[in-house]
């Protein structure tokens, strides 16, 4: 009995245990190209760069920016009908009408749909602008980080008024 026990024992310790991840997949695109696909959560690797950026931007950093960036992003920016190809340049202008910018984020979701090759970062803030006039904007903010080959290719982003009421 103690030679069946210990055989059993040998057999089960040599046993390889495999860990396989399999995505779990939930909800589901409405519109567009991409009707009925699920969307599922991919690993946090690209987080850190959407997370780089967004440091960058809080501080004006054309440089920090472009280390993430390619030399021109593709810019869906709240309110425009058409996107900014936005390169050094264009920044550069952009950030001279503003003091300082403070995006405060509330969370980062990296994920991707059915089909997709780039990873997404979905980002909830709230972001204050200070500009040189004075004047202050102060918005929320939904942003989509478009990645491939460790650089955020394109960013779209949409805009909320503050409910004062």
């Amino acid at each position: 009995m103690k030679k069946l026990l210990f055989i059993c024992l040998a057999f089960i310790s040599s046993c390889e245990v495999k860990t396989i991840e399999v995505p779990v997949k939930g909800g589901e695109i409405a519109i567009g190209p991409n009707t009925g696909s699920k969307f599922y959560i991919v690993s946090d690797d690209n987080v850190e760069l959407t997370k780089t950026l967004i440091n960058a931007y809080n501080n004006m950093d054309i440089d920090g920016m472009y280390e993430v960036l390619p030399d021109t992003v593709m810019w869906f920016a709240p309110k425009l009908k058409d996107p900014i190809p936005a390169d050094r340049k264009f920044m550069k202008e952009y950030f001279s009408q503003y003091d300082s910018i403070s995006q405060v984020v509330q969370g980062y979701i990296p994920h991707q749909w059915e089909g997709q090759e780039n990873t997404v970062v979905s980002v909830a803030s709230r972001e204050i602008k200070y500009k040189k006039d004075g004047t202050i904007e102060d918005e929320r903010l939904f942003e989509r980080f478009f990645i491939k080959d460790n650089k955020i290719f394109r960013v779209m982003a949409w805009s909320a008024e503050w409910n004062t009421d």
